[in-house]
């Protein structure tokens, strides 16, 4: 029987990891194993960041947060740019029925924000 899902990605810095997951995006912080933290998404899942990892992120690789509004999508995207970190602009995808934007975190792991439309 399956307890829970962690998805492992790289973290060059885990204090600057640390800052962008917990203080940008409001993560907290499930465990810190040393050379990983492990943070939770609201019970919702985890995502867990290590330094020994490969060093950079590959670009098609992608952390997504689900949350409950438009309204709240385009709140995380300000909380992001006054973080100093560049989003693309929010925007309806159609295809997919969400309303969406990009960002990228310390390590260059893109972080998608989405709020699912239907």
């Amino acid at each position: 029987m399956i307890k829970d899902l962690i998805t492992f990605h790289q973290s060059g810095d885990l204090g600057r990891t640390r800052a962008f997951y917990m203080d940008v995006l409001g993560f907290s912080l499930w465990k810190d194993q040393g050379k990983c933290l492990i943070f939770d998404a609201g019970g919702k899942g985890k995502a867990g960041f290590c330094e020994h990892f490969r060093t950079t992120a590959r670009q098609d690789d992608c952390l997504t947060v689900v949350v409950e509004s438009k309204d709240e999508v385009d709140r995380a995207r300000e909380r992001i740019l006054m973080a100093g970190y560049a989003c693309t602009p929010a925007e309806e995808n159609e295809t997919f029925g969400i309303y969406h934007f990009f960002t990228r975190d310390p390590d260059g792991l893109r972080v998608e924000c989405q709020v699912f439309l239907t």
